[in-house]
């Protein structure tokens, strides 16, 4: 937290409009228990499709269901936000996630563990939204990229330190037990999140974030918003099924893998952070995106070749992280390019499409590491984020402002 904190204090200097320090620090957290609700299962596939008595496959398909309510709810946020505030939306989706989590961990059938799976994706949808939308309304556009680095940075810890953690804790405690840890975390979380975020600001809870979803979807943002899908089915399959693929490809065990997951998301964490900071100084961040994604499609086929050992798949996925980190700040940038009344509802469709390829990622995924074809699954992360580079290449220009 003290690097984030020197980062703000120093564009803050810089700049004419101070950051707002105490909402990107709740923010980042909030983001990192958002992530941490769905990412901390990662490690425990395998063990709770023994425990609740289910194949890998239709544990797939709770990851999918979840990726569905969370762009079910993060689609409508702007419009909920324009009604309800913010502040209200933002405490109350993170009261949630938490009860969820405490749920899963009591659960005893698949079908109770799939309803607080959904129930959570809702309300991390929600909060997704609404954190991005009043981020975004509160930054000028020369630091709408830091910021949203910080945003996202706040996720990739969550794979970062929640992975790892977990499933260094989960070696003791179980699925279970880490739901409840993060469960727990949340809820602290969200009392932060109530005392730090306040009312008066640009729209938290004045009902100011107006605009419609017809407005908001010209030709240039859907193409963004598509090249944010593809970026997120070849993202998604890697973060979600990386662990499963050393554990089955590499036979490491549940004790052996919370550091090469932390060096890994390690470099998606600084990816992040590098990205913000060249965003805000480039020109042409369409471009920057391109070379991002181009690098990451490159590195998803490197990662899955079968001829390399343990260390050389861990170095290979740190690139494809830090590439793949590097490439959000500018497609969250590039997507916050249009006016201020449609800017909250732009980015909460986002959050909606990201979980579009979530769910895909979550789906094909699961059916291909049933089949523990990992060389298919490289080529499918590689040829994705290519398509994203050309749609952005294509449509995804700067706006005119």
């Amino acid at each position: 937290m003290r690097g984030w904190t020197g980062e703000i204090l120093e564009v803050t200097r810089s700049n004419v409009v101070a950051l707002p320090l105490g909402l990107l620090a709740v923010g980042g957290a909030g983001m990192f228990m958002s992530g941490s609700i769905g990412m901390t299962r990662s490690p425990f596939l395998l063990q709770m499709a023994g425990d609740l008595d289910v194949d890998i496959v239709v544990l797939s398909h709770m990851l999918a269901g979840s990726s569905v309510a969370v762009g079910v709810s993060s689609f409508f946020t702007g419009p909920l936000a324009a009604r309800l505030g913010r502040r209200g939306l933002l405490v109350g989706a993170l009261v949630v996630m938490a009860a969820m989590m405490a749920g899963s961990a009591a659960a005893q059938a698949y079908w109770q563990v799939l309803l607080a799976a959904l129930l959570g994706g809702l309300a991390s949808g929600i909060y997704m939204g609404s954190i991005y939308g009043e981020v975004g309304d509160r930054v000028t556009d020369s630091q709408r990229g830091r910021a949203m680095g910080w945003l996202i940075g706040g996720q990739s810890l969550a794979l970062l330190l929640g992975v790892p953690a977990a499933s260094w804790i989960g070696a003791f405690v179980g699925w279970r037990g880490v739901s409840l840890i993060v469960g727990g975390c949340t809820a602290l979380v969200a009392g932060a999140t109530a005392v730090l975020v306040r009312g008066g600001g640009a729209a938290t809870n004045t009902g100011q974030v107006r605009g419609g979803i017809r407005a908001a979807l010209g030709r240039r943002v859907l193409v963004l918003l598509a090249a944010s899908i593809t970026e997120r089915v070849c993202f998604g399959m890697v973060a979600t099924y990386f662990a499963t693929y050393l554990q089955l490809a590499h036979h490491l065990t549940l004790a052996q893998l919370p550091a090469p997951l932390m060096l890994v998301a390690g470099c998606s964490f600084l990816g992040n952070l590098l990205g913000g900071r060249v965003t805000d100084r480039v020109g042409n961040r369409s471009l920057l995106y391109m070379v991002a994604a181009s690098c990451t499609g490159a590195m998803a086929l490197a990662l899955f070749l079968p001829a390399w050992g343990i260390s050389s798949a861990v170095a290979a996925a740190c690139i494809f992280m830090l590439v793949n980190g590097a490439s959000r700040p500018p497609l969250f940038a590039l997507l916050g390019e249009v006016p201020a009344q449609v800017r909250a509802t732009v980015l909460g469709i986002n959050i909606a499409c990201a979980s579009v390829g979530w769910m895909a990622s979550a789906l094909l995924g699961g059916v291909l590491v049933a089949a523990e074809a990992w060389a298919t699954m490289g080529w499918a992360a590689a040829a994705l984020s290519l398509i994203g580079a050309v749609l952005v290449w294509v449509g995804g220009g700067r706006a005119q402002r």
